[in-house]
């Protein structure tokens, strides 16, 4: 859509700054027309995002042509993204995508050797991981956010590396980077700084 065509649709200029700003245009729309409240399609529909996570991890694995490059794997809640914006991290998209680059790069092999990495059944998970972090977290040396994850029983945490300004060519997008594991002492260190969730060190 044109600019123009945008404002259109959210209602006013003010509204569009505002998106524009990061607020969800659900979050826009259920503000103006309260009595007529919007959902989501994925609120109606059950999709199940897995299935092109683990398709896509095949056709990289197998240097076959990709059906999608790059899939959305989760959403930056409002108040995160209201938290980085204070803290002057851009935050280009409220959606998180993984790409074939990135899930090539978690998933390899010889970075699994080394303890980096995820196994392929903690690299499934990662939507259930991004919409159910036990606590997030920003890296504040590198201003790139950290959703961890942690399983009660082991003290391990999983750790996905956010880029919320990442740019290549016409790509302006919220990406995973990179994830891998760690302990839960590993989180005293001061350069995790807590956003939200609960956490008992």
């Amino acid at each position: 859509m044109t600019q123009r065509q945008q404002i259109s649709v959210l209602g006013s200029w003010n509204n569009w700054a505002r998106w524009k700003d990061g607020k969800s245009a659900e979050s826009i729309f259920n503000k103006v027309k309260p009595k007529y409240k919007i959902k989501q399609v994925k609120d109606f529909v059950e999709y199940d995002v897995t299935m092109d996570i683990q398709t896509m991890l095949n056709e990289v694995r197998d240097s076959k042509k990709l059906t999608k490059n790059k899939i959305v794997v989760g959403m930056l809640d409002d108040d995160i993204i209201e938290f980085l914006k204070d803290r002057g991290v851009v935050v280009h998209t409220k959606e998180i995508y993984i790409n074939s680059k990135g899930l090539a790069h978690l998933s390899r092999t010889s970075k699994r050797k080394r303890g980096a990495g995820l196994n392929d059944e903690d690299i499934i998970m990662i939507p259930q991981i991004l919409s159910n972090a036990s606590a997030v977290f920003l890296e504040v040396q590198k201003n790139k956010l950290n959703l961890l994850y942690c399983n009660n029983k082991s003290k391990k945490c999983i750790k996905i590396v956010v880029d919320t300004k990442y740019i290549k060519g016409n790509d302006k997008l919220t990406l995973i980077k990179t994830a891998g594991y760690l302990n839960s002492s590993d989180l005293k260190n001061p350069a995790f700084e807590q956003i939200s969730g609960k956490w008992a060190f």
